[in-house]
């Protein structure tokens, strides 16, 4: 009996083993370009500390985008980030993109900077793939405002 069950221990162990160990590592998901923006800002408006941190709200209010397939200007939006107590940036951004054919697209941003993540919405049949997609986006601040360079995660 003591060794049926010493075989049938060592049998789900084995099993259970082979089901943890991967043989190659992961594909990481490909990566689109989609447009580089530059997002023109105002100084912040500080409204100093907070539990978390230190909260600022910063005007968005202009720019310029452009891409393979999706270029124009930016319109207003508004991003309420927090620097954390380790000097760490997180965005949360919402602005609008107005495209060279008339388009309007709402652009969420939230991240830990430099890294950022990006959702759209829009109601324009030509655009509408944007609705479906998830975007990251990195960058660096610049005088009078942040340059990003946006990518579609996946396919």
């Amino acid at each position: 009996m003591l060794g049926s069950l010493t075989t049938f221990l060592s049998a789900a162990l084995a099993v259970s083993a082979s089901n943890c160990v991967r043989a190659a590592e992961p594909t990481p998901p490909p990566l689109s370009f989609l447009y580089s923006v530059k997002l023109l800002m105002p100084p912040t408006v500080e409204l100093g500390s907070v539990p978390y941190g230190s909260r600022g709200i910063i005007p968005i209010n202009g720019g310029t985008f452009s891409g393979p397939k999706l270029n124009g200007t930016v319109g207003i939006g508004l991003d309420w980030g927090l620097t954390d107590n380790k000097g760490t940036f997180s965005p949360d951004a919402v602005y609008v993109l107005n495209t060279h054919d008339n388009a309007t697209i709402m652009v969420t941003e939230k991240g830990h900077a430099p890294h950022v993540q990006i959702l759209f919405e829009t109601g324009s049949s030509k655009y509408a793939w944007l609705n479906n997609i998830v975007a990251y986006a990195s960058g660096a601040p610049f005088e009078g405002g942040v340059a990003l360079d946006v990518w579609q995660i996946g396919a």
